[in-house]
């Protein structure tokens, strides 16, 4: 099942990408309308000449204007995390929840060692790896045959499984991409330093104006900083502290979380005195006051302020919601489920090194297969295997960037993200609803309760679709529940 065939593929683009952007770069110094500009018969060479004399002056806006759509085919989930999190990108990813990956293969990577090892040693740990890999996805297949749902059978499958998304970018974006992947911390990783080079060559052959330029290099090595760091004296006595256990890790299937041990999620800062600030932002949009009049007014007159946030909520921008920020930190968040969180593209999300954490004596055990004891049985041997020879590898010198491709999607990482009031609907209108797989659920419940314990006049009018828009949007899939839902969230 060993699959290293993967391709990248820029399949669609700006038509004339080139000639859109000079034209842009062209309209705040030169006569004529936008279209006029545009439609003049320019020189291809004179475009491409200046959109580098352009960015050579650091004007990286003007090649925004040209979009490309990238197909990735049989890339390793690790190069779908490290693309996901370009965040001014738009992607659709072939789901683990409905899609059986049995068959979908794997990425074997070569094995660096950190020092020299006989042919023979290194054949030992590429068939070990391999062996490895091909029992997981038997053991995601039983799993499956079982009637365990898919999108808990996931939590067994390595990050070297393949994976298929489209991601379309702008060209500023792109080239960020390329530069990670070549010269920064993607250039670690031998098949993303490989995506980065195919890319690069593809958008030469596109737009050599925009591309040819040199790939800056890039200061990227704040782990390198880290390690330092924390082997230093003021850290000697620093452990590693394990948040997450197994119990833990079942409690988070329940659909409230409030009978949890621990909290999964921490609410470490927000702005103050939220609902005074959104309400009186209505009132000064609309009414032009004084700002402490405002704030007077919302402050003394609890029902007005109500009022003004309802329409907060219902209005088609909610500009008034973006004025408040709220930073959470999720402890033991699979990496399945950091797929979800990760897929909000308006929020700063905090990921930690994946060299460093990504591979932790925590992971998840879902209600599905803990409900059946054979199963369960089944399931902790093969993460108590998976981590015995995890262990295998790092002992024997193995780089820590191959090591990637041996953690299971049901590792757990701790992020911090901060969101403002705009996304957060956004994000508990899709999360919250009973279709909303149950990992990111029941975070984004226990997320919601927290806002509410300090908002909640604000955080009472924020819920699923069907509570907040009065309509499900699930069509035949639909869990008919609209009456509960609202009893549950008013």
């Amino acid at each position: 099942m060993v699959n290293n065939t993967s391709k990248v593929v820029i399949i669609a683009y700006t038509p004339e990408p080139e000639k859109l952007c000079a034209s842009a770069a062209g309209i705040s110094t030169t006569k004529g309308t936008a279209l006029e500009l545009y439609n003049q018969k320019n020189d291809l060479a004179k475009a491409q000449k200046l959109i580098k004399n352009v960015l050579k002056l650091g004007h990286a806006t003007t090649i925004e204007h040209a979009c490309f759509t990238i197909a990735f085919e049989n890339v390793s989930a690790f190069v779908e995390q490290f693309m996901i999190e370009f965040r001014i990108a738009s992607f659709t990813v072939k789901s683990r929840r409905y899609v059986d990956f049995s068959q979908m293969g794997f990425y074997q990577p070569e094995f660096r060692f950190q020092e020299e090892v006989t042919e023979e040693r290194r054949n030992y740990f590429i068939n070990l790896y391999n062996t490895q890999m091909e029992k997981l996805f038997r053991e995601y297949e039983h799993l499956v045959e079982k009637e365990i749902p898919r999108e808990d059978a996931r939590f067994l499958l390595p990050y070297c499984y393949r994976s298929n998304f489209y991601c379309t970018v702008n060209a500023r974006e792109l080239q960020l991409i390329i530069n990670t992947a070549l010269k920064g911390r993607g250039s670690k990783y031998p098949e993303i330093r490989e995506i980065g080079a195919s890319l690069l060559k593809q958008a030469k052959d596109i737009a050599p104006g925009i591309f040819e330029h040199d790939v800056q290099e890039f200061k990227d090595n704040k782990e390198e900083q880290l390690r330092e760091l924390l082997a230093g004296e003021a850290f000697s006595s620093l452990s590693k502290t394990v948040f997450a256990k197994r119990e833990l890790a079942e409690n988070r299937n329940n659909e409230e979380t409030g009978n949890s041990k621990e909290a999964f999620c921490e609410l470490l800062s927000y702005t103050e005195n939220p609902e005074s600030l959104v309400a009186s932002a209505v009132l000064i949009k609309h009414t032009l006051c004084a700002t402490d009049t405002a704030l007077k007014v919302v402050e003394e007159n609890h029902l007005l302020r109500d009022k003004l946030l309802t329409i907060a909520c219902q209005d088609q921008r909610k500009r008034e919601l973006e004025q408040v920020c709220f930073t959470f930190r999720i402890n033991n968040l699979t990496l399945a489920g950091l797929t979800h969180l990760a897929r909000h593209r308006i929020q700063s999300l905090n990921v930690p090194s994946f060299t460093e954490f990504g591979f932790s004596q925590n992971f998840v055990i879902p209600a599905s297969i803990a409900a059946k004891p054979e199963l369960l049985t089944r399931y902790l041997s093969i993460w108590e295997e998976q981590q015995r020879i995890f262990s295998e590898f790092v002992t024997a010198g193995v780089v820590k960037e191959d090591l990637v491709y041996l953690y299971l999607s049901g590792n757990m990482v701790d992020v911090v993200t901060t969101m403002n009031g705009r996304e957060l609907f956004h994000f508990f209108r899709l999360r919250t609803c009973n279709r909303a797989q149950w990992e990111i659920r029941a975070i984004a419940m226990e997320m919601l309760d927290k806002l509410k314990g300090i908002s909640p006049s604000l955080f009472s009018k924020f819920g699923p679709s069907c509570y907040v828009l009065d309509k499900c949007p699930e069509g035949k899939l639909s869990c008919g529940q609209k009456e509960e839902m609202k009893k549950r969230f008013c």
